[in-house]
């Protein structure tokens, strides 16, 4: 009977190994998904300003279309873009937050609007506000550092020189667009 026994403990060892490999891998894979999501929570949170083309290309179309920017994001909406789903423009449709930036947008004159991209969320202090004024065929870029509330607050869709300078924006020398 004895030898029976020791043929039993050799088998119980042996499934120990394999409940180690298994713990092992899952703790390794465990590991692996939370490195991975931090990451990918991080760079979520992170502002990013790529979505301002796709903006400016829109108002650019909507201006050739019509021969007049549009009053509000709304017409822009259903003239060029026609989303399935589209994103809530909030005041009046003036504004849009699209990837931890909020853009106001103001009409200026048939050929001539103003956009704003301010950063929002929690690493908002990281990137940069911007004021871009947009023309049919060109535009100015201000660039400054990021407007905390009550800066945020005094902005409007024509600012002065002055006012951009008192917020610490400065214009930014781009080459023309090209079409």
């Amino acid at each position: 009977m004895r030898g029976v026994e020791g043929k039993e403990g050799k088998r119980r060892f042996g499934i120990s190994y394999i409940v180690l490999g298994l713990g092992i891998v899952t703790y390794l894979c465990v590991w692996g998904y939370t490195v991975f999501a931090s990451e990918w929570k991080e760079r979520s949170e992170e502002p990013q300003i790529a979505p301002i083309v796709k903006i400016i290309r829109g108002l650019r179309q909507y201006q050739q279309n019509t021969a007049s920017f549009p009053p509000t994001f709304n017409q822009v909406e259903a003239e060029v873009w026609k989303h399935p789903n589209p994103p809530p423009y909030g005041s009046g449709g003036h504004t849009l937050v699209l990837k931890n930036y909020y853009y106001l947008y103001s009409l200026i004159s048939p050929t001539r609007c103003t956009l704003w991209a301010l950063p929002v969320g929690t690493r908002a202090k990281e990137a940069s506000s911007y004021f871009l004024v947009i023309a049919p065929k060109e535009r100015k870029k201000f660039k400054g550092p990021a407007l905390d509330v009550k800066q945020a607050s005094t902005i409007t869709g024509e600012p002065t020189y002055t006012q951009l300078a008192m917020l610490g924006m400065i214009q930014q020398n781009d080459p023309p667009l090209r079409r």
